[in-house]
């Protein structure tokens, strides 16, 4: 038990003490000035509080170094480069790793929309609804895959450039028996064009030829079927008048199509908030269990991970390679992902990811709940909004790792300032408080992973769900992203 200063100064008052002048005993160093004197302090939320600020601090730092860290820049490799170096101070190992980065594919069908919108009118216009559907279709199976799901195809197809990924290790007394994966993304999201806030330049420039493109494959299947009936279908002919009329309609509206082709920016957001200050709370992560081994305190059975990817803004291209590269560093793994952090009281764990189409570990995210409600936080696990994106917690699932990721911001874009993807991303955004919570939770999964109790109830994590049919789980997404 450690006293405070009233109770010591009681317990002096009691005791029967002898002047003799000694020299101190020299002690380990203390990770914050507020400690000074305690050799082996508690887990308090003052010492996450300091963690906390420490992790704003060098996310501001990291930002003044290298600005906006789009993936695949130069910026981004150097930001991975000096949070290894940040690692390097407190990990047994820390390892930087390049990596070829298909950045732009992420993006490139927005450019490709309008061509293939030429191409299916063309089809349409000669009475060949046939390859006018067949070219939609293709073109939407290739926005899915790369864009919906995060599992590319044709990749190599397309501009290439380098990522950087970085990770540290801390490696336990005994034998590894488990570890625990600790990442964020220091990759920064490009900039949109149009700005859903501003209501009616975003309709006129982003949905509107969305909703001429989707007017596109109704007019193409609604001709396909008609040819089918009239028995014209490999015959070049007119369209029926009714086609006619919607596809002059649908030629006119070709030029409506063109912002889509800038719609993303070169350049980059600051990217504080999502998600540098999740790097920085790794490295801070870092700083705390190496400072706990110092003091007499390491972990026994159980590695520890700290890693950075780059290139999650473009379909998780990052934690994919680092995945890939690294299993064997994972013996029984789970893996906590940290995207952003922004508000105290939204603190959320995801059991579903990737749109909501990529299960998560709802074990692992329902335990963080519990953990964190434990120490008095409010916390949620939730599937993650349709048209939301991803986080890197899916590339680990995708190897079998439990995972699920914890993020802390308003979903609706409305009942809070909405400013991931925008300049307005900074350090000031991002309430201290959220950041101290997500510190003292991740602490706190460390100790029950090392003692062996992380699901010593893991009957009770799903003691309200309702059976399963026998026809397997309804998915109903009740959520949807307006960004």
């Amino acid at each position: 038990m450690f006293l405070d200063s009233a109770t010591l100064s009681r317990h002096h008052e009691t005791s029967m003490r002898i002047p003799i002048f000694r020299k101190r005993k020299k002690i380990e160093p203390p990770l914050v000035s507020e400690e000074s004197g305690q050799k082996k302090p508690k887990l308090d939320t003052l010492k996450a509080g300091r963690l906390a600020q420490l992790a704003l601090e060098l996310t501001s730092t990291l930002i003044e170094r290298f600005g906006p860290r789009v993936a695949g820049t130069e910026q981004s490799r150097q930001s991975a480069a000096g949070i290894e170096e940040q690692l390097k101070k407190y990990c047994n190992t820390t390892k930087y790793q390049e990596f070829t980065l298909y950045s732009r594919a992420f993006t490139l069908w927005l450019k490709f929309m309008v061509v293939v919108y030429s191409i299916v009118l063309v089809f349409l216009w000669f009475g060949l609804p046939l390859l006018g559907t067949l070219s939609y279709m293709l073109f939407c199976t290739y926005v899915f895959l790369e864009f919906v799901i995060f599992k590319p195809w044709g990749d190599s197809y397309t501009p290439s450039s380098l990522g950087a990924n970085s990770h540290g290790c801390i490696e336990p007394e005994l034998e590894v028996l488990h570890t625990v994966v600790f990442s964020g993304h220091h990759d920064s999201a490009r900039l949109y064009r149009y700005n859903k806030l501003d209501r009616k330049a975003y309709f006129k420039k982003v949905l509107t030829p969305f909703a001429l493109f989707a007017l596109l494959g109704f007019s193409s299947v609604i001709q396909l079927i008609t040819e089918i009936l009239s028995a014209r279908l490999f015959t070049v002919n007119l369209p029926p008048l009714a086609n006619f009329i919607l596809n002059f309609l649908l030629t006119l509206g070709i030029p409506l199509l063109f912002p889509l082709r800038d719609f993303v920016l070169e350049e980059g957001s600051p990217g504080a908030g999502d998600n540098l200050i999740s790097s920085s709370m790794a490295v801070e992560l870092a700083r705390f269990f190496d400072w706990k081994r110092k003091c007499g305190q390491p972990l026994q059975h159980t590695r520890l991970v700290f890693c950075s990817f780059d290139g999650e803004e473009v379909g998780l291209r990052g934690s994919r390679h680092w995945f890939d590269q690294n299993l064997d560093l994972l013996e029984d793994p789970i893996h906590l992902n940290f995207d952003s952090p922004y508000y105290e009281d939204e603190l959320t764990f995801l059991e579903r990811d990737v749109n909501g189409l990529q299960p998560l570990s709802s074990k692992l995210a329902r335990r963080c709940v519990q953990i964190a409600q434990g120490m008095g936080y409010k916390a949620q696990s939730v599937a993650i909004p349709i048209f939301a994106g991803g986080t890197d917690a899916a590339s680990a699932a995708r190897c079998g790792i439990d995972a699920t990721t914890l993020t802390a911001v308003a979903w609706d874009d409305r009942s809070r300032p909405a400013v991931y993807h925008t300049p307005d991303d900074t350090v000031s955004a991002i309430e201290s408080k959220a950041v101290e919570h997500a510190i003292s939770i991740a602490i706190r999964l460390v100790e029950l992973v090392d003692n062996d109790e992380l699901y010593e109830d893991a009957d009770t994590l799903f003691k309200d769900d309702k059976p399963v049919s026998e026809d397997g789980p309804d998915l109903k997404f009740s959520k949807f992203s307006s960004r």
